[in-house]
């Protein structure tokens, strides 16, 4: 007998390009190093259709989703002063910076644009308060998704948008690869930084009450190690740029790229699991 129609289709189906998948975990200040990987994938001619991330990595995700080159990317990180991000003064959220300036900024960045139009497809993570879970943000105001996913409790303010408050995804996600397969990616390389900065005075405490999300493993992981570099303050931000930059460099280089940019086999499990998809918005 001859061999079976799927075995046979499989066999001549031709390597498709996968829907690549770029995911940039929580950082703070660190977080500068994702220019650095950006810079990196650019210079390998890899260009990331779906982009996701939590913390820093969504603000840094989210200008790259926007369209801004890297190399602008790199150039408004390193402009970037605490007037354009706000003021300390303690207010009723219980958070010691008041975030009007970055809001501004941000929208200036990003144009004013909802997630939907921008031109990669991109969510930010954050984590809903009531239900102490993860909450991928994936249409409505860019600005405000990315400022509920950065909202390092205690530090800035939590964002309160479709009758949820949200705060920081650092609690429950801090490196969303299911983030990335729920919007279509079929390849993951994930940006993460070690050691995790701290999110805030009370995130400890509100770790061992709140759901994580369910890990998933990425096609290559990049980790890139950033002991010793400083978590709320932007004097290391050249040296994180260039640590990234060259972190990534090595990590494409133990790969072999052409296989990371093709559609995997049917068999491969790559679907968002149940647990992802039931925190997802």
């Amino acid at each position: 007998m001859g061999r079976s129609t799927a075995a046979t289709t499989a066999e001549h189906r031709p390597n498709r390009r996968a829907q690549l998948g770029l995911v940039l975990s929580s950082g703070a200040a660190r977080g500068t190093a994702h220019a650095g990987a950006l810079l990196a994938l650019q210079e390998r001619g890899i260009a990331p259709q779906v982009i996701v991330g939590t913390s820093a990595g969504a603000l840094v995700g989210g200008l790259y989703a926007a369209g801004m080159s890297p190399e602008l990317i790199v150039e408004r990180l390193a402009s970037l002063t605490w007037s354009d991000i706000g003021r300390p003064r303690p207010t009723r959220a219980l958070a010691l910076i008041e975030t009007t300036a970055l809001h501004s900024t941000l929208d200036w960045m990003l144009g004013r644009k909802a997630i939907e139009d921008l031109p990669r497809r991109f969510g930010a993570v954050a984590t809903d308060v009531r239900t102490r879970s993860a909450v991928l943000l994936d249409h409505g105001d860019a600005t405000t998704a990315i400022l509920a996913s950065i909202a390092v409790p205690g530090v800035f303010p939590a964002v309160r948008t479709d009758g949820r408050t949200l705060v920081d995804g650092v609690l429950t996600s801090p490196v969303p690869v299911w983030a990335a397969h729920h919007l279509g990616a079929t390849r993951t390389i994930a940006v993460r930084l070690r050691p995790q900065a701290p999110a805030g005075a009370r995130a400890t405490v509100q770790r061992k009450v709140l759901t994580p999300a369910e890990e998933v493993t990425p096609d290559l992981d990049v980790v890139i190690d950033t002991e010793g570099y400083a978590s709320w303050s932007a004097r290391d931000a050249d040296r994180l740029i260039a640590l990234g930059y060259e972190t990534t460099l090595e990590a494409l280089d133990r790969v072999d790229v052409d296989e990371l940019l093709t559609e995997p086999p049917l068999t491969c499990g790559c679907a968002t699991d149940d647990g992802a998809a039931r925190v997802a918005s």
